[in-house]
């Protein structure tokens, strides 16, 4: 009987996304193996064009018993071997435990290591994500896993991002820097009035063509930021893909953002990052040692403890401007 591994990783898109080193890792290390996925949309898109990946499954996504009936039928049908749950909520170690699978791995929490028949112990050293993530493979024999982070596109997303770049006007003799400037976290989201004056520094000290992202429900911060700025931007495009973001990130010579999920797709493919971080710690969400991706983030002296959500939130409303523009200033010296 062939080898068959199931990967779990659901909610948010980043969290997702650092997954893809581990079944990298886990792909070279059994390269006669199948290795499948249970996400959820639109998390399912890093996966499309992944070649680890033979088989993605969709998790529902609702408390509806009949259709998380058909998600288990489903499961054991494939009759794993080894079921990962990077995910590590309760429910994910039940599916874990019910899936059949003689190898369980998941980390060592209480009330849910009895569903596993690896419970691994997490670090506790506060690692980059991804490795934290790959510490799970440990249960395996996998010491050594390389931190980037993949979200591969097919010709399509290629397409359709010449396609938005050519409606706006990009001018290919100019350098194209990406803004994000947007976050669904209040304790992620620099000023309006901040990324404004750094966005128009791009355009003084550069000449730089400034393309915002933005997602559904998203717009307002762009429109915050246009407001307060002395330069025009990049003009507006209609929401394009997940997959077809990532494709316009691998046409830009910089991205700055919030800690956000376009600043993890960046990283993905390779473009130099800054990334401005307030409650999370940039050391848990920045691929270390890698010059490529820089992180500014204020510690009010509250950040190692924190206790959100009775602040002011200094940690993000006080990043200075300075300090991002220093470290794009540092990036642009590599980009030209």
């Amino acid at each position: 009987m062939k080898e068959k591994i199931l990967c779990i990783q659901l909610k948010q898109i980043g969290d997702v996304l650092m997954v893809t080193p581990a079944i990298r890792a886990l792909a070279d290390a059994n390269p006669h193996a199948e290795i499948h996925i249970l996400t959820q949309k639109p998390s399912d898109q890093i996966f499309q064009h992944n070649p680890n990946i033979s088989t993605l499954i969709l998790h529902p996504g609702s408390n509806s018993i009949r259709d998380n009936i058909s998600l288990i039928r489903r499961i054991r049908k494939e009759r794993y071997t080894a079921v990962i749950d990077f995910f590590g909520q309760l429910k994910t170690a039940i599916l874990a435990r019910l899936s059949g699978a003689p190898i369980r791995i998941g980390f060592e929490k209480t009330g849910r290591s009895i569903f596993y028949t690896h419970p691994v112990k997490d670090t506790h050293t506060k690692p980059y994500s991804a490795l934290q993530k790959a510490h799970l493979l440990t249960a395996l024999g996998i010491e050594q896993v390389k931190p980037g982070l993949e979200f591969p596109v097919g010709p399509d997303e290629e397409t359709a991002a010449d396609r938005i770049l050519e409606s706006i006007g990009w001018d290919r003799t100019k350098r194209l820097i990406s803004v994000s400037p947007v976050s669904r976290r209040n304790y992620k989201i620099w000023p309006a009035e901040k990324f404004a004056t750094v966005c128009d520094a791009l355009v003084d000290e550069w000449d730089a063509q400034i393309l915002f992202l933005w997602g559904p429900g998203e717009y307002h911060f762009i429109r915050d930021v246009r407001e307060k700025m002395r330069h025009a931007a990049l003009p507006d495009y209609d929401i394009p893909t997940i997959s077809e973001t990532v494709a316009l990130l691998k046409r830009v010579d910089l991205h700055v953002g919030n800690d956000n999920g376009p600043m993890h797709f960046a990283i993905s493919t390779g473009v130099r990052t800054v990334a401005i971080f307030g409650r999370p710690l940039q050391r848990n969400w920045t691929p270390p040692n890698q010059d490529n991706h820089l992180a500014v983030e204020f510690d009010p002296g509250c950040k190692e403890r924190c206790h959100y959500p009775k602040c002011e939130m200094e940690c993000i409303r006080d990043v200075p401007v300075e300090a991002v523009l220093g470290k794009i200033r540092i990036q642009m010296t590599q980009t030209a």
